[in-house]
């Protein structure tokens, strides 16, 4: 085979093969930190904000607070998929379940705060709901940084106290 004919084949091999990988489900992705903006909206600035709001959290309040956006839910319900990624990816600490998953799914124009069995008591559905209702003005205007910012310190602030 010549050189010609090889490239574009292998070429293609590589499209293919990184176009199967971004098209994965999220639970099937490893996370890259605390923040995992596979829907690419939020700004550089805000991601290095709570990345060190979740590295505080989880040094000093021995909490884990994961952040993930995603494109689409892809037909899927917004809680189905919260669980799903919480369990899969293993967010909190085994034993105390001192876990957070901050959800956003753009498209469908979603949101859902899972939270672990452990900090149920200090973030019940409510004041969770509170933090969310707090944001809408943010998702409205399509400021995604400012109102997942914002979720993230609320229920960092909960966890400290």
């Amino acid at each position: 085979m010549k050189l010609g004919v090889r490239l574009p084949i292998a070429i293609l091999i590589v499209v293919l093969l990184a176009s199967s990988a971004f098209g994965a489900p999220v639970w099937q992705q490893r996370p890259t930190g605390y923040v995992n903006d596979f829907a690419h909206v939020l700004d550089v600035k805000t991601v290095a904000q709570i990345e060190n709001i979740a590295q505080q959290v989880d040094q000093k309040g021995k909490a884990q607070i994961a952040v993930v956006t995603i494109p689409s839910l892809e037909g899927s319900d917004i809680e189905s998929y919260a669980v799903k990624l919480y369990k899969t990816w293993g967010i909190g600490y085994r034993g105390t379940d001192h876990g957070v998953l901050i959800l956003l799914a753009v498209q469908d124009r979603r949101y859902r705060t899972e939270v672990g069995y452990g900090l149920e008591p200090i973030l019940p559905d409510g004041k969770v709901g509170g933090f969310w209702r707090e944001a809408v003005p943010n998702l409205k205007a399509a400021d995604y940084s400012g109102a997942i910012l914002l979720v993230t310190a609320r229920i960092a602030d909960v966890i400290a106290k």
